[in-house]
């Protein structure tokens, strides 16, 4: 017995025929009992005249049995009646509880198809009623993983498309001899080839953060000396394009557990995001403190171009280009936010972005302080 609806009927039927049983049984007991008192207090009243004998009042009268089987003969039609009427409430009750059950059945089978446009519409205001918003709700997050799953794969065959291209013909034009491979032709196709081994390297990472399958190996931390030793990497190209860089580290900031590898890796994407947007003559300013709030908030603000409101939600969406008119900067991978974000969520902290056109942006991020 598989059906639901089957399984709700039996049940209210049996509940609706035991019920009637012990009705009619009851009723048929009480009213015998009941005329049979009745009858008693009669003869007594009737016989105290008559030496106390009432024979016509007796419950062996013929009149009188007729009457209680005619009472307990009602009683049962009407347990019958009462019956058949439960029967048929069983069946319109069982189909009205199981057809949002049937529904959502067939929505999820839907989905299980591949069609995620699939929702259930019921307002019910009851369980059944939050079963089916919870069930829409996976439903919308599902169709926005599928979509963004989607967009994730073409951009990555976009982005890989480029180096790939610039790598095969450049290789081509030195086989068949149209081009020698000197230093010089060779600079731009090892260039490609970083630039694509970061992207694949990203990409796992990405990935794997997302999944939450990302490995941390966590320690006690001096954010403000890995803050200094990743802003001295970048000193030199800084100096190159006139960009003055500086770091500020409030020295009672406490440690922090954390993944000294992967911190640094938000911390140069972070920079290199900056160095990229800022200007010849601007600034890039790395600061490390506590928030107060039990975290370490680290910011990286620069006088760059900024960033217009109705970008700031998707920027740390993969491959997001605040101005779709121009293709991605060759010296990223396009998915540094990304990491950034699922990196620091990783570790239980949190990313914020401040910025206006025009007036520069600040990516800051919190960690919670400890010890290890």
């Amino acid at each position: 017995m598989r059906s639901l609806t089957l399984k709700l009927s039996l049940l209210f039927i049996i509940v609706a025929i035991t019920a009637a049983l012990v009705v009619a049984l009851w009723v048929g007991r009480a009213a015998e009992s009941e005329f049979g008192a009745y009858c008693a207090q009669m003869c007594q009243t009737t016989g105290s005249g008559q030496g106390g004998e009432c024979p016509q009042y007796t419950m062996t009268g013929t009149m009188e049995r007729a009457y209680l089987d005619a009472i307990q003969s009602s009683v049962w039609r009407a347990a019958l009646v009462a019956g058949l009427v439960a029967v048929v409430l069983a069946f319109f009750f069982s189909r009205f509880i199981t057809g949002p059950i049937n529904a959502l059945k067939t929505s999820a089978q839907r989905i299980r198809d591949g069609d995620l446009s699939q929702r259930v519409d019921l307002d019910s205001g009851d369980e059944l009623g939050d079963l089916a918003s919870a069930f829409n709700g996976m439903a919308s997050q599902l169709e926005a993983k599928e979509k963004s799953r989607k967009q994730l794969l073409a951009d990555v065959v976009h982005e890989l498309r480029t180096p790939l291209s610039i790598i095969q013909g450049n290789l081509e034009a030195w086989r068949d001899g149209v081009v020698a491979p000197t230093p010089d032709a060779v600079a731009p196709v090892h260039e490609e080839a970083v630039l694509l081994s970061r992207l694949i390297t990203d990409l796992r990472d990405l990935s794997l953060a997302e999944a939450g399958q990302l490995r941390l190996t966590r320690e006690t931390t001096d954010l403000g000396a890995l803050a200094r030793s990743v802003v001295s990497t970048f000193a030199g190209r800084a100096e190159a394009q006139g960009i003055d860089l500086g770091v500020d580290v409030d020295d009672t900031t406490p440690a922090a557990v954390v993944d000294p590898g992967r911190i640094r890796q938000v911390l140069r994407n972070l920079l290199d995001n900056a160095l990229r947007h800022t200007p010849s003559g601007g600034r890039v300013h790395v600061a490390v403190r506590s928030d107060g709030r039990g975290s370490v908030l680290t910011s990286v603000a620069d006088s760059g171009s900024g960033i217009h409101p109705d970008d700031l939600p998707h920027i740390f969406e993969h491959f997001y280009k605040t101005d779709p008119s121009r293709e991605r900067s060759r010296s990223g991978s396009g998915i540094g936010l990304a990491i950034v974000k699922q990196l620091v969520e990783a570790h239980g902290g949190a990313v914020l972005v401040q910025s206006a056109p025009g007036q520069g942006s600040t990516f800051s991020f919190t960690l919670p302080a400890g010890e290890d």
